[in-house]
């Protein structure tokens, strides 16, 4: 069964006068958290990473590649950044999902709140309000990412990015 691992993205730095949301980075408390988090989760050779074209999120992916580079993970994951993924909703994601090719056997999101936790929710069934970096793993009951759908997932646990 494939899995998926839902990641919000690591700490942002304070939105500024004049910067859109979009381009804010991560804050070093999100670096530090991201990379914590890359030591915790290993891709387990054929993930795909589904990145939401925030400068956040891709640097939170940054952090995850930089660490799996680090410590010799191999294969590292393929990397989508998907600019439908910025702010997506639940049924985004699950849309954006339902395309991914059958070759991969786990699929990341790194993505925002409140699409990233309501997506647990209508996968699971289970409220988790997910903070910056957490990481919920949730075990598909499907044979083909095409048939994503409500409820057809499983809560494999919650890690927590700030103990990370």
């Amino acid at each position: 069964m494939p899995e998926l691992v839902l990641m919000r993205h690591g700490k942002a730095e304070t939105h500024q006068h004049g910067m859109r949301d979009h381009d804010r980075a991560l804050a070093p408390r999100g670096h530090a958290n991201a990379r914590s988090q890359a030591m915790l989760l290993r891709p387990n050779g054929n993930d795909l990473l589904l990145v939401s074209g925030a400068r956040r999120t891709q640097e939170t992916s940054q952090n995850l590649m930089g660490v799996w580079q680090e410590i010799g993970c191999t294969p590292l994951p393929t990397v989508s950044v998907m600019e439908r993924g910025y702010l997506a909703s639940a049924d985004t994601w699950i849309d954006l999902v339902s395309l991914v090719d059958d070759e991969f056997t786990r699929v990341w999101i790194i993505g925002h709140n409140p699409g990233i936790s309501e997506l647990v929710t209508v996968l699971t069934g289970d409220y988790i309000g997910m903070a910056t970096a957490d990481i919920v793993r949730v075990n598909l009951d499907i044979k083909h990412w095409s048939h994503i759908t409500t409820g057809c997932g499983t809560n494999l646990g919650h890690l927590p990015g700030r103990g990370a």
